[in-house]
């Protein structure tokens, strides 16, 4: 089976704490989709531009989308004229694809060399061609694409640990919708209310409560920010740091898979970050 790779990353909108006086009240979701319909594009060096386009929707709220480059690239052809072989400048237009949940602020980003190396470089790409969309610069809003990272193997380090001595996570300004009413929720919107880009707390004590701990965790890790914690594997034994930041969440599939498929798993793959 040849597979096909999709890193999970969460595209965020947030409003500055003083809105403008005219605030039309226009939501994330809103946001998202209308810069999608712009289908940006955006020359970030000479001869290479960057390019939305192919936009088609999967359901009522979920699609794909296509993301490239547009570059001029030598082209070996044969001229049936001259019947000389012939080096040609041409455009070249590799490009992957992107598959979104607009509810959630989704993204499955296609792993493709050809576009770009890592799939980390692909979601600046996409981050700075929603920061130019008309709708966005009119509402002074900031955009951020964060990884969505697993966070299984901390949960099961924190699950088979003495005592949790420290968590710590981080959040941004508001914008999920399904960020966890204890910690993301309020702290993201005291975020914006400090007129801040992100921030974290820390909390610490001699046996933190797991439950509490891995639940924030999730929904930290779900809304594309980080966290970390000091353990005691054992009594008695030093304290360990252990975090989930790295590699975004990776979902393989089939490459003959079809798009409703693909779509399917990675929502499951979220699901099982967030839950």
């Amino acid at each position: 089976m040849r597979a096909s790779e999709y890193h999970l990353y969460r595209i965020k909108f947030i409003k500055p704490a003083q809105v403008q006086l005219f605030d039309p009240g226009i939501k994330p979701r809103e946001l998202f989709e209308l810069g999608l319909a712009q289908k940006p594009s955006l020359e970030l060096k000479y001869n290479n531009v960057w390019h939305i386009g192919n936009v088609e929707h999967i359901t009522a709220d979920a699609g794909r989308f296509a993301i490239g480059r547009i570059t001029k690239a030598t082209v070996e052809k044969y001229d049936e004229q001259s019947g000389d072989f012939q080096e040609m400048l041409d455009d070249a237009g590799p490009y992957t694809y992107v598959y979104f949940d607009a509810s959630l602020g989704l993204l499955g980003i296609g792993r493709k060399a050809r576009v770009a190396n890592e799939v980390q470089a692909i979601a600046g790409k996409i981050e700075r061609l929603m920061q130019s969309t008309a709708a966005v610069v009119e509402n002074a809003i900031s955009v951020r694409v964060d990884k969505i990272r697993d966070p299984e193997g901390f949960v099961q380090k924190i699950l088979s640990a003495y005592a949790v001595r420290r968590f710590k996570a981080s959040f941004t300004g508001p914008n999920p919708i399904d960020a966890d009413e204890l910690f993301q929720r309020p702290m993201s919107y005291y975020c914006q209310q400090m007129n801040g880009d992100q921030g974290s707390v820390s909390v610490g004590g001699k046996s933190l409560d797991e439950e509490a701990v891995i639940a924030v965790a999730r929904s930290t890790a779900a809304t594309g920010n980080a966290a970390s914690a000091v353990i005691q594997e054992e009594r008695g034994k030093p304290l360990t740091t252990i975090s989930f930041a790295g590699d975004a969440r990776k979902v393989v599939v089939d490459s003959e898979a079809g798009k409703e498929e693909t779509l399917t798993a990675i929502k499951k793959g979220y699901r099982e970050v967030r839950e």
